[in-house]
């Protein structure tokens, strides 16, 4: 990970393995990580762009889901990749989301010709402002920049 000042400076350079041998970083795209999953799975199995619309726990261990257009799902394992006032999110305990003074903006921003950033994290830190961007593969680098806002701003 390279650590910068928004004026380039580099403050801090490390790998996370040199902070805990036990922590790595690695990125992966979404689709990536759904393809490879479902890729060890029986096709029958798995149900993509479901709409929660109830969740609980059987005594079995068992999930029971109810998807919102009526059908009912019995799942031993639920990946989820939703956001933070979803149904899963309240059956896991989760509180719900309040505004803490920042806004945010990321993508995936894709190079043809591979991308020039190399394998590592990069954050540059800035007066009220923070970003970033992750190597993702040889061609892509996902990005974010976040910055403080009194307002949460529109949804």
């Amino acid at each position: 990970m390279v650590v910068k000042s928004e004026d380039g400076r580099k403050l801090r350079s490390f790998t996370f393995k040199q902070e805990d041998k036990s922590q790595d970083v690695q990125a992966v795209e979404r689709r990536v990580l759904l393809e490879t999953l479902a890729g060890q799975l029986p096709q029958d199995v798995i149900q993509f762009s479901s709409k929660l619309a109830m969740i609980k726990s059987n005594p079995d261990g068992k999930t029971l889901l109810e998807l919102a257009d009526g059908s009912k799902l019995l799942a031993k394992i639920l990946i989820s990749c939703d956001v933070i006032r979803s149904p899963i999110a309240k059956w896991m305990g989760f509180p719900e989301a309040n505004y803490v003074g920042y806004y945010d903006f990321c993508g995936l921003a894709s190079y043809s010709e591979g991308q020039p950033y190399g394998p590592r994290v990069n954050y540059i830190y800035g007066r009220g402002v923070h970003a970033g961007y992750v190597h993702v593969s040889p061609t892509k680098i996902y990005w974010f920049i976040c910055f403080n806002s009194s307002s949460p701003g529109p949804k």
